[in-house]
């Protein structure tokens, strides 16, 4: 599908010509223009004056002249080109004069002069040479006898190069015609200068230049002589060949539209010469998009219609002429084919602004700006602050910045309420929330083509992936294995988790990029110092998943380092060096012995009793006293302002040390049973709820099972391994004791569905599999017991109720030592278990009673 232009110019002409048919009408319509805004100059033209298609009139423009020239050579008869103004031949008219256009066989005549030649000095009809000398044909025939033989002496004077690649070069100037004569003079006069700095030198010598680097001569690139560039270099500025960009600002003319100074691009067949912003707003600049329906601006006119801009960027599979890897390529169908890779990588400069490698505007050249540097910001007319600019204010007085330009408020379609308009589909307004919910609203990917919502162009997929290559790209992938398997499974994460981390701006997605690409920085150490513990969690735990970092037992180090800082607060160096000998031997020796990784609680109660020492000797030391000096009386006293639970093993360890008196402070109360339960019809309806129920995770159905009928506690469950559970095709067996435990048919599919998933949440995906039937978000750690209690409460299962009423109903039928072998109770707590509830079996029953509301019975 061709522009309507083309079949409307076809027409008009169709209607004056009777010779040849319509069909090759267009067809030669549609072959002689290049640009579509000149092919509607000719349209209007033709509109406005028809009888320029048969009066020869020799001022009529060029591209009118050359398209009824082509017609005239299809067999035209009765459509006429004009003919030279001076010699009456039906000829391409290049040069002007006042009466009209000419041939150039006129035109070379009528500026030839003559006078006395530079070499033979007779008086001839002249030749222009270079340096302003003139030669007649004589001898410039004879000059061209030796030009070849003497252009090798001339480069191979200025330069080293080899002569067969000077030959070849000459052998492959495209010229129709030998400029070899030319080409000689233009070096002896000007080839130092030339070779010195190429982009001054002529079309000619561009040209030969060029043919010698690609034969193989060691010259540099020419680069335009305005940016620097090496792209193509077909126009001249101020004498040195450019870039069409350069020579378009060079250019730059007052817009009959909008006043400002810049690149004119289209002139309308009034002769108003308007800019890109003016020319955007024209009717037949805005036509409905072949590929996504939507009436739009036309960025490119395809054979098959126009395509906006969106979709004329949005990417197929092609093969990229850069890599030659088939991928979807952006400009695809076309020679410019080039894949998302390589088009940003080819954009990557430094900017010359801000100094910063990222991508650019015209990467490669003097000019390089990122994104936003380009940008130009200018004071506001409105609010005067230096901004970006958005749009030209209504008088024309200057720019407005993004908040100064007035909303657009309407009704909106979906919900009815007068908001901003974010978007229109068939001309009805829709607001920023009812908008994007609106399939009209889908775009194609411009990477894979997915029709969905977008995020920057792309979709969640592809954005999503984009963002991981900013964060680990292929260079830094590629220098570690294990870095590349990270990224793999990276890229198997859900996107909306990946776009959220990136649009929160974490310090764990600026961190993980900053450890993955400076080997030195991936110790525990640098991640200590680099934020909270929360926020290097899921760092140093997917850091350890991949061996990437050795594991530790993250909640002693923090224990650890927090003990650093508060013994450091106590003034005394003695009194100092007593708390730290003592915290070692009480605390960290029992703590880094301990082959389970620490639980929170384990830890809490040691920073009270620590706190509670360095409070104690900052009170003694603002009465004037020491430790030395403590007596009991100031224990007794001290102990009297607060609860001190903590403070009896403190001061039994430095009486026996000899590093204070003997002092005595009451023990920390010993925990006691509670004998409140549930009924034994509770329990199991619980256990049965909980059982059926398919939307429980079966790691909260393995656990409530555990604890409804073995009464286990959740720190037990959460230290569950692996090798723990034994999954066999007769029974679940579970050891939790000394001795194996088989469970219930009920509770054996959950508990198989626990061991069989034991992933935690990572960074955007889940962990690899864990050691632990229940891990935890810290890497080589089990899950919090207070995590899995919350689960429960969740659930409806009270944690403390349910193991209290499960142990009752087992101390009543099973000895402690068989207790504790299955269930892997403490022996002397499975004893007092026994002992309160089975020798006094009165107790149970009055909390039963009073669990479930029952009559007491009257004796």
């Amino acid at each position: 599908m061709r522009d309507p232009v083309f079949e409307e110019l076809s027409a008009r002409i169709a209607a004056v010509e009777r010779v040849v048919d319509p069909a090759r009408i267009q067809e030669v319509v549609e072959a002689s223009f290049k640009q579509l805004p000149v092919a509607k100059r000719t349209r209007d033209l033709v509109d406005a004056s028809p009888h320029l298609l048969t009066s020869m009139d020799p001022h009529m423009p060029p591209a009118l002249a050359g398209l009824l020239l082509r017609l005239r050579d299809a067999g035209a008869g009765t459509v006429r080109p004009p003919g030279c103004v001076l010699c009456g031949q039906q000829r391409e008219l290049r040069q002007v004069i006042d009466q009209g256009r000419m041939c150039n066989p006129c035109a070379r005549r009528r500026t030839g002069r003559s006078g006395n030649c530079d070499r033979c000095h007779e008086e001839r009809w002249l030749q222009s040479g270079p340096a302003g000398a003139a030669y007649c044909r004589g001898c410039w025939r004879e000059m061209g006898r030796d030009a070849r033989a003497r252009i090798v002496d001339e480069v191979r004077r200025h330069r080293r190069v080899a002569s067969e690649v000077i030959r070849t070069a000459l052998a492959s100037m495209p010229s129709a015609r030998d400029r070899s004569t030319r080409l000689m003079l233009e070096l002896a006069a000007y080839g130092q200068e030339w070779f010195a700095d190429p982009a001054t030198g002529s079309v000619l010598f561009g040209t030969f230049y060029d043919l010698m680097r690609a034969g193989g001569a060691r010259l540099p690139e020419r680069r335009c002589g305005g940016c620097g560039t090496t792209r193509t270099l077909t126009e001249r500025v101020e004498g040195k060949v450019s870039c069409r960009r350069c020579y378009r600002v060079a250019h730059h003319r007052p817009c009959d539209g909008c006043g400002d100074v810049t690149n004119l691009e289209r002139v309308l067949s009034d002769g108003r010469r308007l800019c890109q912003r003016c020319t955007n707003k024209l009717p037949d600049e805005n036509a409905v998009c072949v590929s996504c329906g939507n009436h739009r601006l036309i960025a490119y006119r395809s054979p098959d219609g126009p395509l906006c801009s969106t979709c004329r960027s949005s990417s197929q599979l092609d093969t990229c002429t850069v890599c030659g890897q088939i991928a979807a390529c952006l400009f695809h169908g076309s020679e410019k084919a080039v894949c998302k890779p390589c088009s940003d990588k080819a954009s990557v400069d430094i900017c010359t602004i801000c100094g910063n490698e990222r991508q650019c505007r015209w990467p490669g050249t003097a000019r390089a700006a990122c994104e936003q540097c380009s940008n130009p910001r200018q004071p506001c007319v409105s609010c005067g602050e230096v901004r970006l600019r958005h749009r030209r204010a209504e008088d024309g007085s200057g720019y407005l910045c993004w908040a100064c330009v007035p909303p657009i408020i309407e009704t909106c379609t979906s919900c009815g309420d007068d908001r901003l308009v974010n978007g229109r589909i068939e001309g009805r307004p829709f607001c920023p929330l009812c908008y994007p919910r609106q399939p009209e609203s889908f775009r194609p990917c411009t990477s894979c083509g997915t029709v969905t919502r977008l995020i920057a162009k792309l979709c969640p997929r592809c954005r999503a992936d984009q963002m991981i290559r900013e964060m680990v790209p292929d260079e830094l992938a590629a220098t570690d294995a294990r870095i590349a398997q990270l990224r793999e499974r990276w890229f198997q994460g859900a996107p909306s988790k990946i776009v959220y981390a990136f649009e929160r701006g974490t310090v764990a997605c600026a961190l993980i990029t900053q450890v993955l690409a400076d080997p030195v920085l991936r110790t525990h150490a640098f991640l200590d110092q680099a934020g909270s513990e929360y926020q290097t969690r899921s760092v140093r735990s997917v850091l350890i998943d991949h061996g990437l970092l050795p594991p530790r037992d993250e909640l002693l180090a923090r224990f650890e380092l927090w003990l650093q800082g508060a013994l450091a607060e106590i003034p005394d160096p003695g009194e100092r060096r007593t708390v730290t000998q003592y915290a070692r031997w009480r605390h960290l020796r029992a703590l880094r012995r301990n082959t389970m990784p620490s639980r929170s609680g384990q830890l809490s109660w040691r920073r009270i009793e620590i706190t509670g020492i360095i409070e104690l000797l900052a009170w003694i030391r603002a009465r004037g006293g020491s430790l030395a000096s403590l007596a009991q009386a100031d224990v007794d006293e001290w102990l009297t302002t607060g609860t001190r639970p903590f403070l009896h093993h403190f001061l039994t360890w430095a009486g026996r040390n000899g590093t204070t008196r003997r002092l005595t402070a009451p023990r920390p109360p010993s925990g006691t049973l509670n004998p409140q339960a549930m009924s034994d019809a509770e329990r199991w309806q619980l256990f049965a709820d909980v059982t059926s129920d398919a939307s429980i995770d079966p790691h909260t159905k393995f656990a409530a099972g555990l604890m409804l009928m073995f009464g286990i506690r959740a720190a037990k469950i959460v230290q569950l391994r692996a090798e723990d559970v034994t999954v066999t095709d007769q029974a679940v067996i579970v050891r939790l004791g000394k001795a194996p435990l088989v469970l219930p048919a009920e509770l054996a599919p959950a508990a198989a569905g626990a061991a069989g998933n034991r992933t935690a949440p990572r960074m955007f995906v889940e962990s690899i599999e864990q050691e632990w039937v229940y891990p935890g978000a810290r890497a080589g750690h089990h899950m919090a017991p207070d995590t899995l209690n919350a689960r429960l409460r969740a659930v409806g299962i009270p944690p403390r109720l349910a193991r209290t009423s499960a142990l009752i109903a087992l101390a009543q039928e099973l000895p402690p030592v068989v207790l504790s072998r299955l269930t892997g109770l403490e022996i002397s707590s499975a004893i007092a278990w026994s002992n309160a509830i089975g020798a006094n079996s009165t107790s149970y029953a009055a909390a039963v009673i009073e669990r479930t509301g029952m009559p007491s019975p009257l004796l």
